[in-house]
């Protein structure tokens, strides 16, 4: 729907109401769902429009609109042979991603997929991987979206097996493999010396630093760490021959479990790029939150004590948020279709839309009316 600019001839048996309601601040694109002053309106649509934001007044726009060049644009409504769709402001380069707010959804719950995006206060995690039965006998994938490492790590590179046999490990300083489970190995760029360490060896030291769970619980955060001496990343996994193993000996994970990477590029949020692999096996709740008995723990004030919860049910893995002062929400992948009878929840920076589908002969007078909170 990228490219369409023009509603159809056909005259629609339906009209889209829209509720539009924005923050008086504006911080991190939040949008305060406790807030009690907040600017509101109310439209009426049957046709394609363009809504667009001046400071804290929406206006509905004609498609494509001419708007001021401090006016932001949140989002289109397209209507097409009769049906209305939700979708990004044009340019879509240069438009705000849209987030569906879950708290609104018509079940009050989100069927997560596989790479949705989940944002909680400011913070933003990607749904890596989801597996949900033992048959397919898969493990938690770890590498992360944007990977820095080198070329892979192998035990069997022809130009070190004549070398691995006297060359000492850098960190027990014997020389040579222990045996063929515990080769040595050139997990980074040093040279010289201090080139090669036995498997072992690294797997015990990275262990201690990541704070690796020693029972299999099935929940743990694995993160990609780099060598202290040439700051060059460690590999997340390593070869020999055909067979890959992580370099990292990981806890089991019981399925269903689910794989949440951490989207996080501010420092000053107190939380690293990472992965958490949390298994729901026993009909387990994962929580998140700032509260301590949250099972990803995100210590920010815009994240409330129990923020929201990931559960497994029939067979898929439900996002439901918990009341939650700056919502939980789901950004959209593609143009989202209205429902007769439903409604959605569209949050774009600091505002929110909510648009329902109804009969036209139902419609308030005007296009447009005010309204108050």
């Amino acid at each position: 729907m990228e490219q369409t600019t023009s509603s159809s001839h056909i005259s629609p048996a339906n009209c889209v109401q829209v509720m539009s309601s924005t923050w008086t601040r504006d911080s991190h694109d939040l949008f305060d769902f406790e807030a009690r002053h907040l600017f509101a309106k109310g439209f009426t649509a049957d046709h394609s429009v363009t809504f667009v934001r001046n400071g804290t007044d929406v206006q509905m726009a004609t498609d494509p609109p001419c708007t001021h060049a401090q006016s932001e644009q949140l989002l289109r409504l397209v209507q097409k042979d009769g049906a209305y769709w939700v979708d990004k402001a044009v340019p879509s380069s240069s438009s705000k991603r849209l987030w569906q707010v879950v708290r609104d959804i018509d079940t009050s719950c989100h069927s997560l997929a596989e790479n949705d995006i989940m944002k909680l206060g400011r913070f933003k995690f990607r749904v890596k991987q989801m597996v949900s039965s033992a048959s397919a006998n898969t493990k938690p994938e770890l590498l992360l979206e944007n990977p820095d490492g080198g070329p892979p790590c192998r035990t069997d590179d022809p130009a070190d097996v004549e070398i691995m046999k006297t060359a000492p490990c850098r960190i027990c300083l014997l020389e040579g493999a222990d045996c063929d489970d515990d080769p040595l190995i050139r997990p980074c760029q040093c040279k010289g010396s201090i080139a090669y360490v036995h498997l072992g060896c690294l797997r015990h030291w990275i262990k201690g630093r990541l704070s690796l769970p020693d029972v299999n619980s099935g929940s743990y955060f694995y993160r990609q760490l780099s060598c202290e001496l040439c700051r060059s990343p460690y590999p997340t996994y390593l070869y020999t021959g055909s067979e890959r193993q992580t370099l990292v000996e990981v806890p089991e994970t019981a399925p269903p479990f689910i794989v949440l990477e951490n989207m996080v590029r501010d420092s000053q949020q107190h939380s690293s790029r990472g992965l958490h692999v949390i298994s729901l096996a026993n009909n387990k709740l994962l929580r998140l939150g700032r509260g301590h008995e949250s099972d990803i723990r995100i210590a920010d004030v815009s994240i409330s004590r129990c923020h929201a919860t990931v559960r497994f049910h029939q067979g898929q893995f439900v996002l439901e948020d918990h009341n939650s002062k700056f919502g939980t929400l789901v950004a959209m992948r593609k143009p989202l279709l209205l429902s007769q009878g439903g409604s959605v929840s569209i949050q774009v920076g600091r505002s929110v839309l909510k648009l329902a589908l109804q009969d036209k002969a139902l419609e308030p007078a005007g296009d447009e009316y005010d309204t108050s909170l």
